[in-house]
């Protein structure tokens, strides 16, 4: 029974790793997976292995581009700054996690996406971030589509 167990589970690593990260965890949190593939490329060019440090404590890590500020809490679900940087999956998840959130915070609407960026403050000044940022993804994502029309 053992030996069945493992076979399954390198079956599954194997199936989830050769699936593409991005459809996966679309499929997993109801967001269309051309929407996080927007929201990587707005943040890092769809680069795996980004970082962004501003200073010691705040920086960001890979394609999803996840913060700092984010990483206690991630830490409860064992999830650390390396293995965002080392497992692109796992960022792509947690970049769609909190995608969900705002998602679920606000309604499926591009400030929601904007709030990826600049969070949930209602200052005049977040809200036109939100908003500059829902508009840039906003085309990223009609770029996308249009690729794929074409291809």
């Amino acid at each position: 029974m053992q030996r069945i167990v493992t076979v399954f589970c390198l079956m599954f690593t194997f199936a989830a790793n050769a699936s593409d990260c991005f459809d996966a965890a679309g499929r997993d949190y109801h967001i269309d997976p051309d929407l996080l593939r927007a929201v990587a490329f707005r943040e890092s060019s769809m680069n795996s292995h980004a970082m962004n440090i501003v200073s010691p404590d705040k920086y960001a890590v890979g394609e999803m581009q996840i913060h700092s500020q984010n990483f206690a809490h991630l830490s409860q679900f064992g999830i650390t700054p390396q293995s965002l940087f080392s497992d692109r999956c796992m960022n792509v998840y947690t970049g769609a996690y909190y995608l969900a959130i705002a998602f679920k915070r606000w309604g499926v609407n591009w400030e929601s996406v904007g709030a990826y960026n600049a969070g949930f403050s209602q200052k005049p000044e977040q809200k036109a971030k939100r908003l500059k940022y829902g508009k840039e993804v906003h085309q990223i994502y009609i770029n996308i589509k249009n690729q794929k029309t074409l291809q």
